[in-house]
């Protein structure tokens, strides 16, 4: 789930670098920022991420809304890299090619952000 000041929307996409979500009406426009929260299942419980976000994309006829994490707190960043790289290790284990996924540039991505 994606929280944008206070409206939820469902999470298609997400990132240590942003996100994707469905069920967009609009009231945001590109290039807009917006205080946004990050919701997802993780170990089977709801882990949340508070962060300042860049709207890269805003479809009301598509109902979708994409957006950038601008600003993140240094232990949100960490702890967001953390779960992602975790749940990356879950689907790779589930049965998917290395085509599919590469850890090498993932690896390179969080180092070059210093979460590695």
């Amino acid at each position: 789930m994606l929280v944008i000041d206070d409206v939820s929307y469902a999470i298609a996409d997400w990132s240590i670098d942003g996100f994707r979500a469905l069920g967009f009406r609009g009231g945001y426009s590109v290039g807009d920022s917006a205080r946004v929260r990050l919701i997802v299942v993780h170990k089977g419980r709801p882990t949340g991420f508070d962060a300042k976000a860049k709207i890269l994309r805003a479809d009301p006829l598509n109902q979708e809304i994409a957006g950038q994490f601008s600003s993140m707190s240094e232990t949100g960043r960490k702890d967001l890299a953390r779960v992602y790289r975790e749940k990356l290790a879950i689907y790779q284990n589930s049965g998917s090619t290395a085509d599919e996924v590469d850890q090498a540039a993932i690896s390179r991505a969080l180092q070059s952000r210093g979460l590695e």
